[in-house]
């Protein structure tokens, strides 16, 4: 099915980058020192103006997206197919898009925020003890070095106030950046314990094929990954079979026949106009492009789409981060094992975002499970490994439904692999966060009831141990996708009808 791959992929980018994200737990387990929880990317309130709280920055509410749609994209594109004017088409979407979908969004050309933007976050908590649970906010598009120096700060006051020597860290997502960075430039001595769940550290696909611009829509996942994350929605049957016939149709091909050539224009200008400066201009960004992508990244931003501009600042502190953390990821992190408490919770089961050229990625939805468990190696999405292909592999780092062979993970010993959870799904891990860090001695997966593969139940909120077996998925044939579709449809209608009357 042809899609209009270049817009729906540029709007879609720019609204997944905000999905590497996290929220903050309370657990109950007993502890001896505080436990600072780094949250993810997008998860603290950032103000364009510190003064206005009408600056909060968020992403566009629906109501607004349509109304630019209907009031500026529209109108636009109908006068460019009257006068094929492509500068003036480019100038009025972009010029728009950064007015009304993006204001104070835009950091310096240096990387810096903007005078008078940032967060607001009492550095300082009060009645501080060893049992503390807290969370250390940051404004997410800030140089991680110089927001490793803040934490290093915080750290500090917690110990002091705590009158503890050491305290725990746990951090969901982007928030794994974060600690790498604390712990290249000041070491481990402060650090009991570290749990990463579904960390962000060893990149997002999308993110680096937005820095690359790479970011395609794939059309054949795009189903799939809409029945792995519709989940109990009560449209959900509706939505997956109203696809499937429009995919039979191929009703969307219609549309992008007349939008094609708009969109062609269209990308580089709102590459070089709108994404490449709001997204290129935070240094945090940068952190989340996986190793394989990032000297293509810096090449494609800075000596490319941005070539004109004089973007030496921003990029020397790209290349600090690459060069104190990335360049030392392995041994920083396994400095910190060998003296610490360390685990990884990572998430499969469910396909990657499908913006990416490698859609066929098992992971949560938003991060392929190769980079939220530091290198476990997963079969493509709907199929399984064969006996030949995990030949020599103990059995016990495959998992039952043979997609995840976790024997070549960084710490194969101390991930944990949860199946069918989707990446904002950080409610059950609360207690589970608490087991690692304060284990008297450091979690293996053989220490677990739950061992290396686990499932949620969210019946009782538990992980319970993996006992899946491998399925292949199957293309549905037009009759059956039809059937779906009809069948979906009026199990719809009977609820209505039952709602109405009840």
């Amino acid at each position: 099915m042809k899609l209009s791959k270049k817009i729906l992929s540029l709007c879609l980018a720019m609204m997944m980058v905000f999905s590497v994200t996290g929220t903050a737990f309370a657990a109950e387990s007993e502890k001896d020192c505080p436990v600072v929880h780094i949250p993810g990317f997008y998860s603290s309130n950032v103000y364009g103006d510190l003064n206005d709280p009408d600056t909060l920055l968020v992403l566009p509410s629906t109501d607004v997206v349509i109304d630019f749609v209907k009031d500026e994209f529209v109108p636009a594109l109908l006068n460019f197919c009257v006068d094929r004017d492509t500068d003036k088409l480019a100038t009025d979407v972009c010029e728009k898009i950064n007015e009304q979908l993006f204001p104070h969004w835009f950091n310096e050309s240096t990387g810096d925020a903007k005078e008078g933007s940032g967060i607001i976050f009492d550095a300082t908590p009060e009645n501080v003890t060893a049992s503390s649970e807290l969370t250390f906010r940051f404004d997410w598009r800030g140089d991680m070095v110089d927001i490793a120096d803040d934490l290093a700060e915080y750290i500090d006051y917690v110990l002091a106030e705590s009158g503890c020597e050491k305290l725990a860290l746990s951090a969901h997502s982007f928030g794994s950046n974060l600690i790498l960075a604390y712990l290249a430039k000041y070491g481990n001595e402060k650090i009991s314990a570290i749990v990463f769940d579904s960390p962000a550290c060893d990149g997002v696909a999308v993110v680096g094929n937005l820095m690359t611009g790479k970011v395609t829509l794939d059309a054949e996942f795009l189903g799939y990954f809409l029945e792995s994350t519709l989940g109990e929605n009560e449209y959900a049957k509706l939505i997956s079979g109203v696809y499937g016939v429009l995919e039979l149709a191929d009703i969307p091909g219609t549309v992008v026949d007349f939008l094609d050539e708009a969109i062609e224009v269209l990308a580089p200008a709102v590459y070089k106009e709108t994404l490449a400066p709001l997204f290129g201009y935070w240094p945090a960004i940068w952190a989340m492009v996986p190793d394989s992508q990032i000297d293509e990244a810096m090449a494609y931003i800075f000596d490319d789409i941005l070539k004109e501009q004089d973007l030496s600042v921003l990029r020397g502190r790209v290349e600090e981060y690459n060069a104190l953390v990335r360049a030392n990821k392995e041994v920083t992190l396994r400095a910190f094992d060998s003296v610490g408490n360390f685990a990884v919770l990572s998430r499969y089961g469910s396909p990657a975002f499908p913006l990416t050229d490698a859609s066929d990625l098992m992971g949560d939805t938003v991060i392929e499970t190769k980079a939220s468990s530091l290198g476990a190696t997963t079969a493509p999405v709907g199929t399984y490994f064969t006996e030949e292909e995990t030949e020599g592999v103990d059995a016990k780092y495959i998992s039952p439904d043979r997609t995840v062979n976790a024997s070549t993970c960084l710490f194969p010993e101390q991930t944990w692999f949860i199946k069918d959870s989707g990446h904002f799904e950080t409610h059950f891990t609360d207690d589970y966060y608490n087991l690692f860090l304060f284990a008297e001695k450091e979690l293996t997966c053989d220490d677990t009831e739950f061992g290396r593969f686990c499932t949620f139940e969210t019946e009782n909120y538990t992980l319970v141990k993996d006992t899946s077996e491998p399925e292949q998925k199957e293309n549905d044939s037009p009759l059956a996708r039809l059937f779906r579709f009809l069948a979906a449809l009026f199990e719809t209608f009977t609820a209505l009808i039952k709602k109405l009357f009840s």
